[in-house]
């Protein structure tokens, strides 16, 4: 990759679909390296609208939703497959990611399956290539890892995970910072989304599996977004009996965007993949088309029932 950047005159940077704080993180880790070097950078991504969490991560405010045609690079992060990039890229593509259903797409694969986060992906190609990283840098890559391991509750989260948080808080991290964009600020209207979701909030298969369905009514009455589905799934999930959660979200182009989350040896990502999406074996999701919220969630449930027994 280092090669390829030294003979690129302009590079963009993709941040998937829908950003993450490790997709967005990765994508901002990478520019700051990039100014440093006094390259044209682009960062990019497809999603017109973004999380307003993720204004924690330096240089996110940079994100634009135009490509340019003299890129001559692109190097795209945490997409676990070609359809987050978003938009084609008529020209050479790097692949970083950790996605397991990951098929190593571009003319270069950085994907490693065994890293909690895409953000540990990138840190070690840092160091493999010996780059010190700026405070810039180490916030947005904490804030990948941060948000990858759900704030260090996941079950991946292990020693090298909070030896990594120590790395990067030692290059200047502004660990606080992130923690109360990721995990304790809320919007009003985030609020009121999330206290509506879980108002209709249905356990089915014994109780062990939570299900909420998300119209697009209940978004433009609230005024709430992705922040307040993904708050969901972390409470549904904490109840005692729960061993799945599944959130079903009506986009406003009618595709319903769903989202599944365990905390037990069901692979979810199993199931996503089934439907032609992917992601993590506790975490994973996809997106359907032409069948209502009703359909589909009952179709799931089995689904999720019968991989259960």
């Amino acid at each position: 990759m280092r090669a390829r950047i030294e003979a690129a005159r302009h590079i963009g940077l993709i941040a998937h679909v829908h950003p993450d704080a490790d997709s967005m993180g990765c994508a901002c880790a990478m520019y700051a390296h990039l100014l440093r070097l006094e390259k044209k950078v682009t960062l990019f991504c497809a999603s017109e609208t973004i999380d307003d969490r993720l204004a924690c991560i330096p240089w996110s405010q940079k994100c634009t939703a135009r490509w340019r045609d003299d890129i001559e690079l692109a190097i795209a992060f945490d997409c676990g497959s070609e359809a987050r990039l978003g938009i084609r890229p008529e020209c050479e593509l790097v692949n970083v990611d950790h996605h397991s259903g990951n098929n190593g797409f571009g003319d270069l694969a950085i994907v490693d399956t065994s890293a909690v986060s895409t953000a540990s992906v990138l840190l070690n190609w840092f160091r493999m290539e010996a780059i010190k990283l700026n405070a810039k840098m180490a916030t947005a890559l904490y804030a990948g890892l941060a948000d990858d391991t759900v704030g260090f509750m996941s079950h991946r989260t292990d020693a090298n995970v909070f030896e990594t948080a120590a790395e990067l808080a030692h290059a200047g991290a502004e660990i606080t910072k992130v923690n109360e964009a990721l995990f304790h600020t809320r919007s009003l209207a985030s609020i009121r989304l999330l206290s509506k979701i879980l108002e209709a909030l249905e356990l089915r298969g014994d109780a062990r599996i939570a299900l909420m369905a998300v119209s697009r009514l209940m978004i433009e009455q609230s005024g709430g977004g992705i922040s307040a589905c993904d708050e969901a799934l972390h409470s549904a999930l904490g109840l005692s009996t729960v061993n799945v959660a599944l959130l079903l979200r009506e986009q406003e182009d009618g595709s319903i965007k769903v989202s599944l989350r365990t905390d037990d040896g069901i692979d979810v990502e199993k199931i996503a993949s089934a439907y032609g999406g992917g992601g993590h074996h506790f975490a994973s999701g996809f997106i359907a088309r032409d069948i209502s919220l009703q359909q589909l969630s009952e179709a799931l449930v089995n689904t999720i029932k019968k991989e259960m027994d």
